[in-house]
């Protein structure tokens, strides 16, 4: 979607903001003050980090059973553990439950990696180096621990089997003992008694693997830590940088509000100081307040009135009236013809540009410079009589209009020769009045050049429009034309 489909704009923001740019950059400064300010008072912390090896648990050397995989995920989770905080608050002598131990401890490790990495942060460089060995310590430890238990426990079931195993066997002894040579009973006793002294000492055997067990051997020290230099959080850098943020936000919020506060979505006072000398004048309704049709009138009749003042037949007042958007200001230019025909103040309105809106009484100009030259009315031909047989009408209506047949450019008009001779061509057909309609000088050139030719030139800033008022300020200005009226409708 577009910024005109869906009606922001970012050149409007860029425009607000160089508008109240001292706002936007005072709020940015102490933003940046109060930020750094923040981030600098933010203690600095500590970080040391000691690295493990961890190896599989394997009791029995010759059993598939005993031998089991690292689990990396379990084993991380138990670094976190009572146990490491218990070992972690002996050596550092800390108080406080073992939840804001185990917070200090970050444990990382490479993808398919058997090596842990355990960090420990530290209010000093010393403590973090004794927090992290101590951690690495615990957990190792607990490792060592959980594997002797493991196989202590298997001792201690193969003694109850080696215990019953010599019992079977001093039983198929002493059958042995009772039976006499050469007999099936004894072949049979021998047999028992050999089996019996067989399991004895498979189990023995057993035990005697497991009491070879090194608990050494399910994890070492890679790397102790070392003693770390003083680094300051990412936290604290977040929470400067998200200071600084919001206080400018709030500097574009504050600059927002006197903006639109300061003339109808922006820059009056910054269109006043572009020009000066203009009158600045607020049609009613136009700041959002509503207004009845009889005041839309009589403020466009006063309007009509006051710029078309001082013009008389044989010397007509000369106007621009200049929009600030695309498009010529007709609808505007429709309402102050309508006013000086009421008024009884014949004018020629001349189309400065191109536009889809029709109007009445307007004849096309295929060239301003052929039509001055000629002695044919500039108004267009004279009426034609309500009833046949009437005399002709020997003029035409009070207000007529001009349209040049393409471009404004193309039909002459730019030319100060061709338009102080329409003028007085005008003036001599006894108009008291020539306006020109131009759309803003982003659209073309006739809107400066027009500005320097005519007595009076008005901006018509309508409710769409706003935005680029300062900008069709800032181009006449630049222009050298003087401007004499900016109305907002």
């Amino acid at each position: 979607m577009s910024e005109l489909e869906n009606g922001f704009r970012i050149g409007d923001v860029v425009a607000m903001v160089r508008r109240r740019l001292p706002i936007v950059v005072g709020a940015s400064l102490l933003g940046a003050v109060v930020g750094y300010t923040m981030f600098a008072g933010t203690p600095e912390t500590f970080s040391a980090t000691a690295s493990v090896q961890v190896a599989p648990i394997r009791i029995d050397q010759f059993s598939e059973e005993s031998r089991s995989e690292v689990d990396i995920a379990t084993e991380r989770a138990l670094v976190k553990s009572d146990a490491v905080a218990e070992t972690v608050r002996d050596e550092l002598g800390l108080e406080g439950d073992n939840r804001a131990i185990l917070r200090r401890i970050v444990v990382v490790n490479d993808l398919d990696s058997l090596v842990l990495r355990i960090s420990y942060d530290g209010d000093t460089a010393d403590q973090a180096k004794r927090g992290a060995d101590a951690a690495a310590k615990g957990y190792l430890d607990q490792r060592k621990d959980n594997a002797t238990s493991t196989r202590d426990a298997a001792v201690a079931r193969l003694n109850e089997e080696i215990a019953a195993a010599e019992t079977a066997a001093q039983d198929a002894s002493t059958r042995l003992d009772a039976t006499l040579d050469g007999t099936p009973e004894r072949a049979a006793a021998r047999t028992r008694l050999t089996n019996a002294e067989s399991t004895r000492d498979t189990l023995i055997e057993e035990r005697t693997r497991l009491n070879g067990f090194d608990p050494e051997t399910v994890g070492a020290l890679v790397r102790a830590a070392s003693v770390p230099e003083a680094t300051t959080s990412k936290m604290a850098l977040g929470k400067g940088v998200g200071v600084f943020g919001l206080f400018v936000l709030a500097g574009l919020a504050i600059a927002w509000f006197f903006d639109r506060r300061d003339g109808l979505g922006g820059g009056r006072r910054r269109i006043e100081a572009i020009v000066p000398g203009a009158n600045l004048r607020v049609m009613p309704g136009a700041a959002g307040a509503n207004a009845s049709p009889a005041e839309v009138d009589t403020a466009i009749d006063r309007l009509a009135v006051e710029l078309v003042a001082g013009g008389s037949p044989g010397k007509p007042a000369s106007v621009l009236v200049i929009g600030a958007g695309i498009e010529p200001p007709m609808a505007l230019a429709e309402e102050l013809a309508s006013s000086l025909t009421f008024a009884g103040i014949p004018a020629l309105f001349v189309l400065a540009g191109t536009s889809d809106r029709e109007v009445r009484h307007a004849h096309v100009v295929g060239s301003f410079a052929d039509l001055v030259a000629s002695g044919a009315s500039v108004a267009g031909p004279a009426g034609l009589t309500a009833t046949a047989g009437e005399p002709a009408l020997i003029a035409g209506p009070i207000v007529t209009w001009l349209r040049p047949k393409g471009s404004a450019e193309a039909a002459g008009l730019l030319r100060r020769a061709v338009v102080d001779s329409l003028v007085s061509r005008a003036g001599r057909e006894r108009f008291e009045a020539v306006v020109f309609v131009s759309p803003s000088p982003a659209r073309g050139a006739a809107g400066t050049a027009l500005g320097q030719w005519v007595g009076r030139v008005a901006i018509i800033v309508g409710p769409d429009e706003r935005p680029q008022a300062e900008s069709v300020a800032t181009a006449l200005a630049e222009a050298d034309v003087r401007v004499t009226e900016v109305v907002w409708t």
